[in-house]
């Protein structure tokens, strides 16, 4: 009985040491195995792998893209105006020891990157305009927004976005290899007219251009490379001073007054520059996209009030169009009214003259063929119009009125 109690007893510790000593690599892992804090191995290949049991620890880091959803930031562009970014980044785990080393953990590494990857859209952000920003563009004609029948804006895509992104990228990869440095620059006092002066730097810059791992990040390095970024009293912007010169040999850097300006002895100035991060974090950066630039809430409520503003000046704009154009056709049929009725008054004036020298010409023709019948018609013609019903009429029975009543075909003047 006792030997079988010891033996199952021995089989239990040889299950729990086996269990302690054989560990499983996934293909989607990379697997560290330390010692009492220090590593021992790497292994990124899947299989079954042996440690040594209750003191070697298994830490396990993913091989596969990984993903870092940077906090929703605001951030201020060309012009001054907020925004909100809302960006991830995908990066992945090249040197799971240096990553151990410097972040130690995928949550660690979620934080740091995050505040890297917002670092480097604001600066970014603060060169370009919203529509460079969001990648599209309002398309206007003759100063009208065009809208589609829905009466929402017709936006047309721009190639800026890609080039933020692009922009972006570089500066994340490159805050990861290196690591952004600044130092107070003091106005010397001995200038005596000078208009530059040098200063030395403590260690070798890197090209802020370029944040490929793969190139080489010193031989790239320029006056550009190095930037002001404050000048006396917090000043951010409108520096009279100037990065001239950058010489790598001596770590050099030349400051010079911009043209028309003056710099008073004293004054602090603060620079910025790269250098090379005594630690790497061991990742390598794949992506940066933004998912989202919005406004603030704060000034949702103005942006609405603008946007009504926008429309009711459109709409005005529109109806003093409308106006101005019926009063242009209202004129312009005015215009042509009149011309129909004066050139109809002149036809109808052309056919009266027409019709009445004709009339004048048959009376005349009937006067000369039968002057007695013509005389006799025209007293008739009076007869009607005189001694119409209701008329009284008082005339001398010698009257040439009734010539043709009392003696027809008597001459005029004849006596009776």
């Amino acid at each position: 009985m006792k030997t079988l109690i010891i033996a199952g007893v021995l089989i239990i510790i040889a299950i729990i040491v086996l269990s302690q000593s054989l560990y499983k690599v996934d293909e989607k892992e990379q697997v560290l195995v330390t010692r009492f804090g220090d590593v021992k191995s790497v292994h990124r290949t899947a299989g079954l792998r042996a440690k040594v049991p209750f003191v070697d620890t298994v830490v396990r880091f993913d091989r596969r893209l990984l993903r870092i959803d940077a906090d929703p930031e605001s951030m201020r562009d060309s012009k001054k105006e907020n925004l909100v970014i809302d960006s991830y980044a995908r990066y992945r785990i090249l040197d799971p020891v240096q990553f151990r080393k410097t972040l130690i953990s995928e949550a660690n590494a979620f934080s740091r990157l995050g505040d890297i990857v917002n670092s480097t859209l604001r600066e970014q952000i603060a060169l370009r305009t919203r529509p460079e920003i969001i990648g599209a563009r309002a398309i206007v004609i003759d100063g009208i927004p065009e809208e589609d029948e829905e009466g929402l804006a017709v936006f047309e895509s721009t190639e800026t976005r890609t080039s933020l992104l692009a922009e972006v990228l570089e500066g994340v990869r490159l805050r990861v290899i290196a690591s952004e440095t600044t130092r107070e620059v003091l106005v010397p006092t001995n200038l005596e007219g000078e208009r530059t002066f040098d200063i030395t730097l403590p260690q070798e810059i890197l090209d802020a251009d370029n944040g490929d791992r793969d190139s080489n990040l010193i031989t790239g390095v320029g006056a550009s490379d190095i930037r002001l970024v404050r000048g006396p009293e917090g000043e951010l912007d409108g520096f009279d001073l100037e990065v001239r010169l950058w010489s790598p040999a001596t770590r050099t850097v030349t400051l010079g007054v911009q043209e028309g300006e003056t710099i008073n002895e004293g004054d602090t100035f603060t620079i910025q520059y790269f250098v090379d991060r005594e630690e790497s974090l061991g990742i390598e950066i794949i992506d940066v996209r933004i998912k989202r630039a919005d406004f603030p809430e704060s000034v949702t409520p103005s942006i609405f009030t603008r946007m009504r503003a926008e429309r009711n000046r459109i709409a005005t704009k529109f109806r003093a169009e409308g106006d101005e154009q019926d009063l242009e056709i209202r004129a312009e049929a005015n215009k042509k009214r009149e011309v129909i009725l004066a050139d109809a008054d002149k036809t109808s004036n052309q056919l009266r003259g027409a019709g009445e020298a004709e009339a004048i010409r048959i009376l005349a023709e009937s006067l000369e063929q039968d002057p007695e019948f013509f005389a006799f018609r025209r007293s008739l013609e009076a007869y009607q119009r005189v001694l119409n019903s209701g008329t009284t009429v008082i005339l001398s029975a010698e009257a040439d009125l009734f010539r043709f009543l009392d003696s027809p075909g008597a001459p005029p003047g004849a006596a009776p």
